[in-house]
């Protein structure tokens, strides 16, 4: 009786450990990379710190999120604020994930503000932007954003002086992400700025009725699509990223013909409206 009750003790031990051992695996997730090829990523392995050089050397040759701005600013179509992320949104964003991915589309609108002098607009984003580099803990970016604030208000009325003191503070904040700590943090903001920029041209092409010079522009940033679909995969093991590779993947294939047309705007603009809906709600 005695050598049975052992036996079962022996057993139970064992099926905990082989219990345990299962709990510890580290979950996967299968993706697709940008060649079309599946790939398995473990959702533990993430680490921005151990990855910040591919990412910081990715974003450094990248395309600017700033230079759909000014193309949307020289074909003469006037400021939408419909089509940016409204600013009381800011509170609702929980998690890291969701914070940098808010910080990157408020950093887009900021640039889009700018420039068309709604310098208005831009005083309510820098607040929203310091809360949120504040919730998230980049007391670099705390620190230059508070030492700019003051001399926004200070320039309110004079445009001039706040455009120089816009591109200042972006350009400082620039050089905080190539030296600072959270890489994994800009790699989603840069990610965001984008997918907002491609998400504003491409709803203003649904008004143009087929203009061939915005159906152009836009079929020139398969690069811009590319480079974010590589930031993602490096990213691939946290699990909030997954979601936004998914829809990433189908709007990278539409930009990988050879001719961008109507066609192809008309198969992808839902689709980018699509994941910005997603990362923004």
């Amino acid at each position: 009786m005695k050598r049975y009750f052992l036996k079962t003790r022996f057993i139970f031990f064992i099926a905990i450990l082989l219990l345990t051992g299962c709990n510890q695996r580290p979950k996967v997730n299968q993706i697709k990379n940008s060649k079309g090829q599946t790939e398995i990523v473990e959702a533990e392995v993430f680490d921005a710190v151990k990855l910040k050089d591919q990412l910081v050397e990715i974003v450094k040759t990248a395309p600017n999120s700033g230079d759909l701005v000014d193309f949307i600013n020289k074909i003469g179509y006037s400021y939408m604020a419909d089509l940016t992320l409204p600013t009381q949104n800011a509170e609702k964003y929980i998690t890291v994930a969701e914070q940098s991915l808010a910080l990157g589309i408020y950093k887009f609108d900021l640039f889009y503000a700018k420039a068309y002098n709604r310098f208005d607009v831009v005083s309510q984003i820098f607040e929203v932007q310091e809360k949120l580099v504040s919730k998230i803990g980049l007391q670099g970016d705390i620190a230059v954003i508070q030492k700019y604030n003051e001399r926004i208000k200070r320039n309110k009325e004079n445009t001039d002086s706040l455009s120089v003191i816009i591109s200042a503070v972006m350009n400082e904040l620039a050089q905080d992400y190539l030296s600072g700590e959270h890489s994994g943090v800009y790699a989603l903001s840069y990610i965001s700025a984008n997918i907002e920029g491609l998400y504003i041209l491409t709803q203003i092409a649904l008004m143009s009725k087929d203009n061939p010079e915005i159906i152009k522009v836009i079929g020139q940033q398969k690069d811009r699509v590319k480079t974010n679909y590589q930031l993602l995969e490096i990213m691939a093991g946290d699990p909030a990223v997954i979601p936004i590779i998914e829809k990433m993947k189908p709007i990278l294939n539409s930009f990988s013909v050879p001719n961008f047309t109507g066609k192809q705007l008309a198969e992808v603009t839902p689709l980018i409206a699509g994941l910005r809906n997603e990362i923004s709600k």
